[in-house]
């Protein structure tokens, strides 16, 4: 049995977790190898999702953003000691911009593995009239296929909208999975385990609540719109963030309840499938895991900033879709809140699963190593 690497320094977040559903896969064919960084395997995330699977680690990286060069280099040294099938780098935007260079340098193998790159800042559907997305778009698919010349790149994946069922052409496009182990269905019990207002509507925002998520913003919608609800952060706040919170005043509409700091997976998904609502306004044009939880556990989300949220909405009936201004923002709120929760979903496509994620990422092939 040959060997998959799976290369990741930077293994915090959901970063671990998308290294468990391809290892997951990729496992029953070969013997699975993880490469991070020093002390990555101390990381909060990567005990959880990946400390008790017993897959092979090693801790070979300096940096958690180590230089595309060291990528090779280390790769390169186990292909000559040990039978590589297949290496997966995890996530691969910045690598592609010189590995056309420097992985024939560092290989210089007869034979190679084959190489897959999985990029986690690739607008996989555009408008024409979206020059900003096309400026990331045509540079990546430029250096995809430079490398894919070299015979040191074979495949290469981007992230998709859970709408996006079409294959692509030069990057393969793998939806995002959706993903929560609790559900909304269960919410009283839910609130009573996390000691959550039992009576009120909370909206809520997750993940690490860096001032690109829009807190405030969401925060002046309530008030625009009036409405009887909490506003809850959980997980990780900057310190901007942290100030901001210090100095909201008391509203006759609701509270701010704060959850800061790491939370582990089961936890954040009891979080989400409290609430709601999620709120995810921000101007990151990618699909969000914290969507995808939602769409899981049957939270409405309201969406703001992002082509491709407001797809993935519209196909799965999974919410609200506003401008980014305050009062948009807020009458988005509004009609979520006052959603029939016992209506049926209007669904036009499968649930996206860790099982599709993992094998569009590795493709049919990826057992079988050129030649």
């Amino acid at each position: 049995m040959g060997t998959t690497i799976l290369v990741e320094p930077f293994p915090e977040g959901h970063r671990s977790q998308a290294v468990a559903n391809v290892a997951a896969v990729a496992s029953r064919t070969s013997e699975v190898l993880i490469l991070t960084s020093r002390g990555g395997t101390a990381d909060p995330a990567f005990q959880e999702y990946l400390g008790d699977l017993g897959y092979r680690v090693l801790e070979v990286f300096d940096a958690a953003l180590p230089p595309i060069r060291d990528i090779a280099r280390e790769v390169a040294a186990l292909c000559r000691t040990e039978h590589v099938d297949a290496v997966v780098v995890m996530d691969a935007d910045q690598s592609l911009k010189r590995w056309w260079f420097e992985a024939p340098r560092a290989f210089g193998l007869r034979r190679r593995p084959r190489v897959i790159f999985m990029l986690t800042r690739y607008p996989a559907k555009l408008k024409l009239t979206d020059m900003v997305g096309w400026k990331l778009r045509l540079p990546k698919a430029t250096l995809a296929i430079v490398a894919m010349a070299t015979g040191s790149l074979h495949r290469v994946a981007g992230f998709a909208g859970r709408d996006d069922m079409s294959p692509g052409w030069v990057v393969k496009r793998t939806r995002d999975p959706a993903i929560c182990s609790a559900h909304s269905r269960d919410r009283a019990h839910l609130r009573e385990e996390l000691g959550l207002p039992p009576a009120r509507k909370i909206i809520g925002i997750f993940g690490v609540i860096s001032e690109r998520k829009n807190a405030k913003l969401v925060w002046e919608a309530m008030q625009e719109s009036q409405v009887d609800a909490d506003l809850v952060l959980a997980g990780g706040l900057t310190p901007g963030v942290e100030e901001w919170v210090k100095l909201v005043g008391p509203s006759p509409h609701g509270r701010i309840i704060v959850r800061n700091g790491y939370l582990p997976n089961a936890d954040l998904d009891r979080l989400v499938a409290s609430s709601d609502i999620a709120a995810l306004i921000m101007t990151n044009n990618g699909p969000s895991g914290i969507m995808g939880k939602a769409l899981a556990a049957d939270v409405p989300v309201v969406t703001a900033g992002s082509e491709v949220r407001a797809r993935e909405v519209r196909a799965t009936g999974g919410g609200e879709v506003a401008d980014f201004d305050r009062m948009s923002i807020g009458a988005a709120i509004m009609r979520a809140v006052e959603r029939d929760p016992g209506a049926p979903r209007r669904n036009t496509v499968p649930p996206a699963t860790p099982e599709e994620f993992a094998r569009s990422l590795l493709g049919e092939r990826r057992a079988v190593a050129p030649t």
